[in-house]
């Protein structure tokens, strides 16, 4: 299977590593300096929420799993953001491997707007955040509601990233229409696969990579 052949591929493991490390030091060094400020934030938040003195507590008397699960999920969240300088190499790797399409020469001012687009989905997932965070306190109901968080975070970067060395970006989203959002939906559950999750991005990104690619190919 491509993908998974694509998954085991030393460039690509190299430049997944990457943005992987610096993603886990920035946060590192946020959580080590300000964790307990985030912490009080967290919980002051809490108490203007429904259930909130219930939802308090919970984040009181679990503080370190609460700033684990945090450091997590804002850790994954940022590997979009970070990949942006390393994403080339990846979807030119796959390119060369199966399909050969002619891509065109990255810019600075690719890379540019392929961060810039990272972090406008990242706002849009952090408003979202604060205003729901409490659905993760819903059994079951949580589990759908971190796929569907995941999706809005990174299907924008996820298409722009595999399509841009190739296509116009806006055409081939709408080319593939629902058929992106099914994909990065279903692919979310990586995220909950311990130690295989910080590879989540680029397992997403192969994925979509065979989607985009497929149709240069028949063009």
């Amino acid at each position: 299977m491509k993908i998974l052949e694509d998954l085991f591929d030393g460039k690509i493991i190299k430049y997944s590593l990457l943005p992987l490390l610096i993603s886990i030091i920035f946060w590192g060094i946020i959580f080590y300096f300000f964790g307990d400020n985030l912490l009080n934030l967290l919980s002051n938040y809490a108490k203007v929420l429904p259930y909130g003195d219930v939802l308090v507590n919970i984040i009181n008397s679990t503080g370190w799993i609460v700033l684990l699960l945090l450091y997590y999920l804002l850790t994954i969240s940022t590997l979009g953001v970070f990949s942006s300088f390393f994403i080339d190499h990846i979807v030119l790797r796959i390119n060369e491997k199966h399909y050969n399409c002619t891509p065109k020469k990255p810019t600075l001012k690719d890379t540019i707007y392929g961060v810039i687009t990272s972090i406008k989905s990242l706002l849009l997932y952090l408003v979202l955040f604060i205003l729901s965070f409490w659905m993760l306190f819903i059994p079951v109901v949580n589990i759908f509601y971190q796929m569907f968080m995941w999706s809005i975070l990174n299907k924008k970067p996820l298409i722009y990233d595999s399509s841009y060395l190739f296509f116009d970006v806006r055409k081939i989203e709408k080319k593939l229409g629902i058929k992106a959002w099914v994909v990065v939906f279903l692919t979310s559950f990586i995220y909950f696969i311990p130690i295989i999750s910080w590879f989540g991005y680029t397992f997403q990104l192969i994925f979509i990579s065979h989607l985009v690619l497929k149709h240069c190919k028949s063009s």
